[in-house]
């Protein structure tokens, strides 16, 4: 919510009288009743506003830019404004929202820039990184000067002035992805330096995931081209560049600046076998964004054991890092590496998933490491890591642990499992239950007795009767598996035990339990 909310006053500031006519329909659709209903779902809010005819509208709570309605509007719509309003209202005031946008809008109505703009570079040489990024610098230049409030600076640099780099690079194949690599660059720091405490940081991130994205999409473009000696000196100049990036780059956007080092690594600068000389550029230096880059090299040359070094040196500061290297084993079908990668690694990446602060966050990182280590234990036949990681994860692995249990045949595991939980038999999937009961029926035992022991402790008739009609199921199962003497054991010290439950007393009466 709070993402959005700066998203959203960043975006469309109250100055710009589109934005507060907007607002105004918004508020009028939202006064008078016309959002039918809202609710969030995962990042998503979601709601209905009728408005000659219904409405359907997602906002995206982390990119705010996603959200739509099906009014077909391209930007912002006052039944958007309605929904947000909607939703916000639960547990906030209305005013609370239109003051600080009112505020912020005032606080920005300055003019962005103060400085004068460098002299603009209207052109650049094809084969010099120099005037490539004097020309991006002097269309930045020209492009912030020319944006109303710093309020639209961050979506404008990505959906306007990004786009019009890429419809301005090189031509020639060859060398066009090296040009966007550096545009992208370019756009990341100065989403960097905007960052504040006004700005949530998981909003910047994502901008800059953008780009990081646009890298390793154009760092793969590059991939063939590198090894051309023409390009020998634009290739030179860049892994220099990207060097020091990285080794400047502090927190809390150094992972992001990594990710940039990795991807042009992995497709360009390894091309043309620059590594050893690389890693002779890093001696001394010891910092957190060099040993990265150490370990990713040495990786890259298959000298896992000085990697592993690293990984194990600084434990969990690495483990966001790790998925990337473990992917690319899986990816490579590497089964031996992967072998000592994981174990190495696996207790580290579980401890950072427990420390992690959000449930989404957690889900989201167990959700994927999974996905690793089942991808790993079918090529290897091997699920040895996969139970030790599903047990380890819990209970952000609870979805996964449950359906491996179950379709390994473990049921009575599967049961102990939905205790663990605190699951009640009624909110199980039937046809589960189903299975069990013909293949394993006192696997099922401790989950009736449970259910049982709950609904009497309810003390309400309805309960009670929801008590015997479980008790009918149960002694099925106790017939079918030929246990009627433990069966009347345990009646006789249910009855015993409820003897002063009356209504209990009668339901069972009225369903024939008895002592013979």
């Amino acid at each position: 919510m709070e993402q959005f909310t700066s998203w959203l006053i960043d975006t469309y500031p109250l100055s710009d009288d589109a934005n507060r006519h907007t607002l105004g329909e918004g508020l009028k659709l939202f006064r008078q009743g016309h959002v039918i209903n809202t609710y969030e779902e995962g990042k998503s809010l979601i709601g209905k506003v009728q408005d000659n005819g219904q409405k359907h509208v997602l906002l995206d709570a982390e990119i705010g830019d996603l959200s739509r309605c099906s009014c077909g509007a391209s930007t912002l719509c006052s039944h958007q404004i309605a929904t947000f309003l909607t939703i916000w209202s639960k547990n906030h005031t209305i005013a609370s929202l239109i003051d600080n946008w009112k505020a912020q809008s005032a606080e920005d109505a300055v003019p962005f820039l103060t400085e004068v703009p460098k002299k603009k570079a209207t052109s650049y040489g094809d084969n010099s990184l120099s005037s490539w990024l004097e020309y991006v610098e002097g269309q930045h230049a020209e492009f912030k000067s020319s944006i109303p409030t710093k309020r639209t600076y961050l979506t404008g640099l990505t959906h306007a002035f990004f786009p019009k780099l890429r419809l301005q690079a090189p031509k020639k194949a060859e060398i066009r992805p090296l040009f966007l690599v550096h545009a992208s660059i370019f756009c990341m720091e100065q989403v960097i330096k905007s960052y504040d405490n006004t700005q949530p940081y998981q909003y910047i991130a994502d901008i800059l995931h953008r780009f990081v994205d646009i890298v390793e999409e154009e760092a793969k473009g590059l991939f063939h081209s590198a090894i051309a000696f023409q390009l020998d000196s634009l290739l030179k100049e860049s892994r220099q560049l990207i060097r020091e990036k990285l080794l400047h780059q502090e927190e809390p956007f150094i992972r992001e600046m990594f990710y940039i080092y990795q991807f042009t690594w992995n497709d360009v600068f390894q091309r043309r076998n620059w590594m050893s000389s690389e890693l002779k550029e890093l001696e001394g230096e010891d910092s957190l964004q060099a040993e990265l880059a150490k370990t990713h090299l040495l990786f890259l040359q298959k000298k896992d054991e000085e990697a592993l070094k690293y990984v194990k040196k600084h434990g969990n500061e690495y483990a966001p890092y790790i998925f990337h290297w473990l992917q690319a084993l899986v990816s490579a079908k590497a089964k031996d590496r992967l072998d000592n990668w994981l174990s190495m690694s696996l207790p580290i990446v579980t401890e950072y998933i427990h420390s992690e602060p959000t449930y989404d966050r957690k889900r989201q990182l167990t959700k994927h490491l999974l996905k690793l280590l089942t991808d790993y234990a079918l090529e290897t036949k091997h699920d040895r890591l996969y139970k030790e990681a599903l047990r380890n994860l819990m209970p952000y692995s609870y979805g996964e642990y449950e359906w491996y249990l179950f379709e390994t045949k473990s049921y009575r595991k599967w049961v102990e499992l939905q205790l663990w939980m605190g699951f009640d038999l009624n909110g199980l999937e039937s046809y589960k239950l189903k299975v069990i009961k013909k293949a394993d029926p006192y696997a099922l035992f401790p989950l009736y007795h449970v259910a049982i022991n709950n609904a009497i402790e309810q003390r309400n008739k309805t309960a009670y009767k929801e008590a015997t009609s479980l008790l009918k199921a149960l002694h099925s199962l106790y017939k079918k598996e030929k246990l009627e003497d433990v069966w009347l054991q345990y009646l006789l010290q249910l009855k015993e035990g409820t003897k002063r439950l009356r209504s209990f007393q009668e339901e069972l009466k009225k369903g024939r339990f008895s002592y013979d």
